[in-house]
């Protein structure tokens, strides 16, 4: 059975937490709130690095709404029925939920000015191949200074590019960093008349709080 890992994120706006994750409806008319960013096996080396970080386990008494609302109502309902011993909602969300600050577990680990955590010269028919998804990685890549000793035809087969380990940390913990700033930017836009107080200086990343939820 495969694990999933979601991940979700809020902001303390004057003490109080808000959702900053995707809110729509189903097509049945339900309101439903979506995950920041979801993955499996990938998830797993990511995922035992921010336990470390871990604030809390579990749902804490503060949630926002709209994230509260995605977990079981009930929390002394059975979840799982194992043996004699029952496991209840809040049994296992203390054991596969918990949150971290956004500031020193996530954003310090990328640099701004780096998008890219590689670059190099890359063969011509394998970058095409991973644009279209038929190859996952580079069998090799030079350097500049490999690239300069090449003859002038052995040079014509390479290109030069900048990219991210499809399997490595670095381009999940951009990836995560990139999508909670670009919300963050947009809450305090559309909510700063709503909610008022200190939003209209805008959200730092300490102020945010980021849930790892494995399933």
């Amino acid at each position: 059975m495969s694990t999933y890992y979601s991940v979700y994120a809020e902001a303390n706006v004057d003490g109080k937490w808000y959702s900053l994750c995707p809110y729509f409806k189903n097509s049945k008319g339900e309101k439903k709130t979506g995950c920041i960013y979801w993955a499996q096996s990938r998830f797993y080396d990511v995922y035992c690095d921010l336990e470390d970080y871990a604030r809390g386990w579990g749902i804490p008494e503060d949630m926002s709404e709209g994230i509260r609302e995605i977990f079981h109502e009930n929390l002394e309902d059975v979840a799982q029925e194992w043996g004699e011993h029952p496991v209840t909602w809040g049994e296992w969300y203390n054991s596969s939920l918990f949150y971290v600050n956004f500031s020193q577990a996530i954003a310090s680990k990328i640099n701004k000015d780096k998008p890219y955590k590689y670059e190099g010269y890359v063969l011509k028919k394998e970058l095409a191949a991973i644009e279209v998804y038929e190859l996952e990685e580079f069998s090799e890549w030079l350097t500049q200074s490999e690239y300069n000793s090449l003859t002038d035809k052995q040079k014509r087969r390479y290109i030069f590019h900048q990219w991210n380990d499809s399997w490595g940390d670095y381009r999940i913990y951009r990836t995560v960093t990139d999508c909670i700033r670009a919300l963050k930017y947009l809450f305090a836009d559309i909510c700063e008349n709503d909610i008022g107080g200190s939003l209209y200086q805008g959200i730092t990343d300490d102020q945010i709080r980021v849930y790892i939820y494995r399933d």
